[in-house]
């Protein structure tokens, strides 16, 4: 298999960047895409958690009903700012273009 081969495969199924820090050996390149995608799922993590955490805490209380249409309203109203959106677009964004770059790349 190709090394540009393996490192897109590595970065496309595992995580991005780590076909460039595994295979090409190049920490510098890895971190341009691993750390944007990292913090992008770090922060949609803890914003699932914390909405999570809340509806349930409201179920528990019995302030939300147990009704999965008026659970599906909780969910969708937790992030009125729409950073979710732009974290998940930094998520994509890194994914393919480690994915793009380990293809593109020779060395």
């Amino acid at each position: 298999m190709k090394p540009s081969t393996k490192a897109a495969l590595m970065s496309a199924l595992l995580f991005p960047g780590l076909g460039q820090l595994l295979v090409y050996k190049r920490a510098v390149r890895a971190c341009l895409f691993l750390i944007p995608a990292a913090c992008a799922l770090l922060f949609l993590l803890a914003g699932a958690i914390t909405a999570a955490n809340a509806i349930a805490e409201g179920i528990v209380a019995g302030t939300v009903p147990l009704d999965p249409a008026i659970i599906l309203q909780q969910i969708e109203g937790t992030d009125p700012n729409g950073n979710g959106n732009l974290a998940g677009f930094v998520l994509i964004a890194a994914w393919l273009a480690s994915i793009v770059d380990a293809l593109l790349n020779r060395g």
